[in-house]
């Protein structure tokens, strides 16, 4: 940071009075002794010669490299630019690290404001690879050697899956930060309900069906009152994505490579099958009537009085929705997991939901005068001991190591102060060895860990990551909505979507899955 100038100038300063040291001792030596005096010229000039050739000039001190990374804020607290924890990632790194936090609402307006006034910082943040007139404009530097070289970390560490979402034409355009789990959302069951009605794991739909009923027409909260919610989700259709995941698809504008096209989910055929299991989920009230409505915290509020049997969210949460349940509804004695998507009746590919495979990318622009040295810090930031450090902190400040075993605890009272460590540095995935030892909890890591399992072994490919953005999808995901909405709650018949399908391929969809697919075809195939 900034802050390392300051030790320059105390390092010249040292110097300059060594300096000054050495002139007064040379000065002093006019007290030299008679035997020194008798030694003769050409002695003198003989030893003179001798120890300049046994002295090697003194190499000046190598310039530390300096870094300039823009990144979001992520709406948390940031470090101040004194914070040991910065110095210590400098020191580890070998870097001057600048860093500067753009505020996460605005943060692609204001990255684009930069680029366009023509400053390109060394790296930036994203969520996806470059943008295309960058890559175009000859902006971004391909990757490809430089990980080769000072990379062994990265290649280690990070899966294919990743790599294929940040390279075009075969050139690596930033380094990607793997997603925690592959699949985005996983299916989240009441278990105590399950128990109480001795009902397996549902795992075909049909099964999933059963339940759901069994979960309407029971008193499973106990209040006397027939007000359980079978299945719940929010509005626009967000978190419900495995309902449409047992046919292998999702709802919004996810693509997939399909008989020799690149397609959006929403024309795809399984989305029929789908919308016919939400169609009957609704008619037999087995889903929240609320369902197209449903913001964050009414959903919330209707899990937490125990009132919900099935939902979705993501995996990484579920120790935190038992905890929440537990709270509200103790006498209940609540108990969540995740279980694998059920499989659709008459479907054989995968299911779950779409694969994410990157979390966040670091982008390298081509103006960058230390590339070496960028490679070498995030090839750090992934190795054993950067990803203890970007999770847990410095030893001895959050987290500790037990002398006779060398077993790791973490000071949980220190979370939120190293929350910036681990949401702005981290580039990792899961880790569950120091997942365990923060969560500090052996059951709730149980439960965590059988639910990223799952997240990492279900799931579909979404063939659009890393591609340009589509221009229209906001209205596209509109149109979507509103047809599939009049299916389910029964006031247009499936055939009314078949009708959309074909009717948005007739007015332009053709020309952009074209597009897409021509696309695929010159990048990743």
């Amino acid at each position: 940071m900034r802050k390392k100038q300051w030790i320059g100038l105390i390092g010249t300063a040292s110097l300059a009075l060594t300096m000054v040291a050495c002139g007064s001792n040379n000065n002093g030596n006019e007290g030299a002794t008679k035997a020194d005096s008798n030694v003769t010229p050409a002695e003198s000039t003989n030893a003179s010669n001798a120890e300049s050739a046994n002295t090697t000039p003194a190499e000046a001190p190598k310039e530390t490299p300096k870094i300039k990374l823009v990144v979001s804020d992520h709406s948390i607290a940031t470090p101040k630019e004194d914070d040991p924890r910065l110095k210590y990632l400098e020191e580890k790194t070998g870097v001057d690290l600048d860093v500067e936090f753009l505020p996460h609402g605005t943060y692609q307006d204001q990255l684009k404001l930069k680029f366009a006034s023509g400053e390109f910082p060394d790296v930036y943040q994203s969520w996806s690879g470059p943008e295309q007139d960058l890559i175009d404009g000859d902006k971004i530097l391909p990757l490809n050697d430089l990980i080769e070289q000072f990379g062994p970390n990265l290649k280690k560490n990070i899966p294919q899956a990743a790599w294929d979402a940040v390279t075009q034409k075969g050139q690596i355009l930033a380094i990607p930060q793997p997603a925690d789990t592959m699949a985005g959302q996983v299916m989240f069951i009441r278990k105590d309900w399950l128990d109480k009605l001795s009902l397996p794991v549902p795992t075909t739909s049909d099964e999933l069906l059963n339940v759901l009923r069994a979960f309407r027409d029971n008193d499973l909260n106990g209040n006397g009152e027939k007000d359980e919610i079978p299945f719940s989700m929010r509005e626009n259709f967000s978190w419900g994505e495995n309902i449409f995941g047992m046919w292998g698809i999702g709802s919004a504008w996810t693509e997939y490579f399909y008989n020799n096209e690149v397609i959006m989910g929403n024309i795809h055929p399984n989305m029929l099958k789908s919308l016919e299991f939400f169609q009957t989920m609704n008619k037999e009230k087995l889903i929240d009537s609320e369902f197209l409505t449903n913001n964050r915290s009414v959903w919330e509020q209707k899990i937490k009085a125990g009132l919900v049997g099935v939902w979705d969210h993501t995996a990484a949460l579920i120790p935190q929705w038992n905890i929440d349940l537990m709270t509200s509804i103790p006498d209940q004695k609540p108990e969540v997991i995740a279980i694998p998507t059920p499989r659709g009746t008459g479907y054989e590919g995968p299911v779950g939901s779409r694969w994410s495979p990157i979390g966040k990318t670091f982008i390298v622009s081509k103006a960058a005068k230390n590339p070496e040295a960028i490679i070498k810090y995030f090839d750090w930031l992934i190795s054993d001991e950067g990803q203890i450090f970007t999770s847990l902190g410095i030893e001895g400040d959050t987290y500790f190591k037990a002398t006779a075993d060398g077993r790791i605890t973490f000071d949980a009272k220190k979370t939120a102060e190293i929350s910036w460590l681990e949401t702005e540095f981290r580039i990792h995935g899961y880790n569950p060895e120091v997942t365990k030892i923060k969560l500090a909890d052996d059951a709730m890591f149980e439960k965590l860990d059988a639910a990223y399992k799952i997240a990492n072994s279900e799931g579909y490919a979404n063939e659009a990551v890393g591609m340009p953005p589509i221009a229209d999808e906001r209205n596209m995901t509109t149109m979507f909505r509103e047809a599939a909405a009049k299916v389910i709650l029964g006031k247009a018949p499936l055939s009314e979507y078949e009708k959309f399908m074909e009717a948005w391929r007739n007015q332009g969809g053709d020309d952009l899955i074209k597009e897409r697919t021509d696309w695929y075809n010159a990048n990743r195939k």
